[in-house]
């Protein structure tokens, strides 16, 4: 994971990208990506209060980045592009790599993450810090589920958005009775 941390550029852009599982909305500038989101708003906000000013829309984006997302949402390649944290911490650089780990098709529980950070008992702070990924299609935290098989929530566009990602992946996902999405017996660690 090729990382910077906050450099404002001239100019900073977004763009949407068709993906098998809805829209993907990401803002660029020069080589760098600065954030990725399922949600056009969330991610036009989210520019404004990290780099206090609004993107412009330009489609104009490089083939080669466009590639290489789309390879990294798509295919079983890690994200090698620069990418741009405005604010991060130790610890939240620590489970976004730890997270790259997970592989495609399979899940794991905050639990497991925090055990891996050799911090069992963060699990609380493991959530929090998959919930400020800025590249949450590219940095896996959908494969993050809840110890007792229940999704849990998805900063990349919502609960739905991660049941979406995870059955593309080949997870089996189906809704509990109280209507929330949920793994399958025998498809989480």
């Amino acid at each position: 994971m090729q990382t910077d941390t906050l450099r404002l550029p001239k100019s900073l852009y977004h763009t949407v990208l068709e993906t098998p599982f809805g829209k993907l909305y990401v803002a660029y500038a020069e080589k760098y990506l600065y954030l990725l989101s399922g949600d056009e708003e969330t991610l036009l906000l989210d520019v404004y209060r990290l780099y206090g000013r609004a993107p412009v829309r330009n489609d104009a984006m490089s083939a080669r980045m466009i590639a290489d997302i789309l390879t990294s949402v798509l295919g079983d390649k890690a994200y090698r592009g620069p990418l741009m944290f405005s604010t991060i911490t130790p610890f939240q650089r620590q489970v976004l790599q730890k997270l790259q780990e997970i592989p495609r098709g399979e899940v794991r529980s905050y639990g497991w993450l925090a055990n891996r950070l050799e911090h069992p008992r963060a699990s609380r702070a493991v959530g929090n810090a998959l919930a400020w990924n800025p590249f949450p299609y590219i940095i896996p935290c959908h494969r993050v589920i809840r110890a007792d098989g229940r999704l849990g929530k998805y900063s990349g566009g919502g609960e739905n958005m991660k049941a979406r990602l995870l059955a593309y992946e080949g997870v089996s996902i189906g809704q509990g009775k109280d209507g929330t999405w949920r793994v399958q017996v025998g498809q989480g660690s």
